[in-house]
């Protein structure tokens, strides 16, 4: 997603990819610098950290395993106008429009930068809010939710537009993952893309096809990186998954095939091996808001332990799709 980087600015994010992997060894983390203080949410099968002074998440790993959430605790630098902190995050709008809303190709700074307020917080869940986008008058409300139980989150959305603003907004939820064995998103047969591809393509930004193909005799899309080139795919499906040896980290949404989504598809994929970057990104529909109205937006976590029987990535992709798929 992001195209530019400076060399100094690859270096200093493999520096905190290395203290990443350290921490997460020792089964902690060094204090957060720049990313703030974090509030902890554990039921006892998964733990959880928010940092609220970013409005991200910076931590999501089993109780008893490695961590998931990748993160780099560095300043932002000023001409890439957006912040490369990696963590779970929102971005409401379509990011070709940002040079049109804010002037350059960042990310809206009020939602994704300022703090967000702790609304309410308990032992296995929060609710936090972010401050008004002068731009597309409109807050967030995040509701998370750690399931009884399970390695399962519930994350609600709630966007309300509370001043005019004739912007266009969605939930662009972004995750940035440690690198896995591979990625499985669901493939709608009936949305087809370009030259009738089964996933779309950013080919003026990433002119070399990806290494992506649908699992055989399946609708499941599967993502590799052979090289360190930037890759990105999108395409229409209720799930996605990193796989990482013998669990995957999977997100579902509820895709709505009749309404719009100004970005081509609502499951989008990115990685960049260079910069230690992997991403799995989930989308709402876009909504063209009123004053005063206001849309909800749920994305489900799990961590998912692959059954001993189940092997191979078409054994994997059919698992996965039978128990995320809300049609089966």
């Amino acid at each position: 997603m992001r195209i530019f980087c400076y060399r100094w600015g690859r270096v200093k994010m493999k520096l905190s990819a290395l203290v990443f992997f350290f921490a997460s060894v020792c089964g902690c983390h060094a204090a957060y610098e720049h990313l703030g203080p974090v509030e902890v949410l554990e039921n006892g099968v998964v733990r959880m950290e928010v940092a609220l002074e970013i409005g991200r998440i910076v931590s999501f790993q089993p109780m008893e395993g490695e961590e998931w959430i990748v993160v780099y605790d560095q300043e932002t630098i000023p001409s890439w106008n957006w912040h490369p902190w990696g963590g779970d995050r929102i971005w409401p709008t379509a990011q070709y429009l940002n040079q049109q809303i804010y002037g350059n190709n960042g990310f809206d700074p009020v939602i994704d930068g300022s703090p967000w307020e702790l609304v309410s917080k308990t032992a296995t869940g929060l609710v936090m809010r972010s401050g008004i986008s002068p731009e597309l008058g409109l807050q967030v409300t995040h509701r998370i939710e750690l399931v009884a139980g399970g390695a399962e989150v519930l994350h609600t959305y709630e966007v309300e537009r509370v001043a005019e603003s004739s912007y266009p907004v969605h939930v662009w939820a972004i995750t940035g993952v440690s690198e896995g064995d591979y990625i499985l998103m669901e493939s709608d047969p009936t949305k087809t893309h370009l030259r009738r591809k089964p996933y779309r393509r950013w080919e003026s930004i990433f002119p070399n096809p990806p290494t992506a193909s649908l699992v055989a005799d399946s609708s499941i899309l599967q993502f590799t990186w052979e090289t360190d080139e930037e890759q990105k795919i999108g395409t229409y499906g209720n799930w996605i998954a990193m796989v990482r040896g013998r669990q995957a980290f999977c997100q579902q949404i509820d895709f709505q095939p009749r309404e719009l989504y100004l970005d081509l598809s609502n499951l989008q994929a990115y990685m960049h091996r260079e910069r230690a970057t992997f991403e799995i990104e989930t989308l709402s529909p876009t909504w063209a808001l009123r004053k005063g109205e206001k849309r909800d937006w749920t994305v489900r976590w799990a961590l998912v332990d692959l059954p001993a029987e189940v092997q191979g990535v078409e054994s994997v992709a059919a698992y996965l799709d039978g128990i995320l798929d809300p049609k089966d």
